[in-house]
């Protein structure tokens, strides 16, 4: 689990941040967003630069069992966080079918969205899939993975610097 820096703070947090995020909760990795403004807004053609991994949990996982994907993010207009592409990985222990979901969580919809979903048989082992959200939120809080059956939810935080 490593906590990802935000904007100007990149520097400053980059070293720290791996350690601090060892003591954090488990499932959850953390970003630093610059500030929070309610409501969301699509935005055409918003890409992510800054790689964020989210942690291995349960079925949520790549083979080295090292994440359970990954996305771009980088800072938008008006304190917003846009999100580019975000990978899942979900390991099968026999042929199933499941719900793959990417969630988004915000100051303005505390109780998340389901912004990319897809549905999947797929054999025995790991597979991944990109979804392309290409959405800035404001006042996000959280990104998060689910699949059927997966036993977690997998996230990554955006927390907002002290005032």
């Amino acid at each position: 689990m490593r906590r990802v820096p935000h904007i100007r703070l990149a520097a400053v947090l980059a070293a720290g941040a791996v350690a601090a995020a060892a003591l954090l909760a488990p499932g959850v990795s953390y970003a630093t967003a610059s500030q929070s403004v309610p409501a969301v807004m699509a935005t055409a053609g918003c890409r992510g630069v800054t790689p964020a991994a989210f942690p291995a949990l349960g079925f949520i996982t790549d083979p080295a069992r090292t994440q359970g994907g990954h996305l771009w993010w980088r800072s938008a207009a008006a304190g917003s966080v846009c999100i580019g592409t975000v990978v899942e990985w979900v390991q099968y222990n026999t042929t199933a079918t499941k719900t793959w979901r990417v969630v988004i969580y915000t100051t303005a919809d505390p109780g998340g969205q389901t912004v990319a979903q897809q549905t999947f048989t797929a054999n025995r082992g790991w597979h991944f899939h990109d979804f392309g959200v290409h959405q800035a939120f404001s006042g996000l809080t959280a990104v998060c993975l689910t699949a059927d059956e997966s036993f977690g939810s997998p996230c990554i935080e955006f927390v907002q610097p002290p005032a």
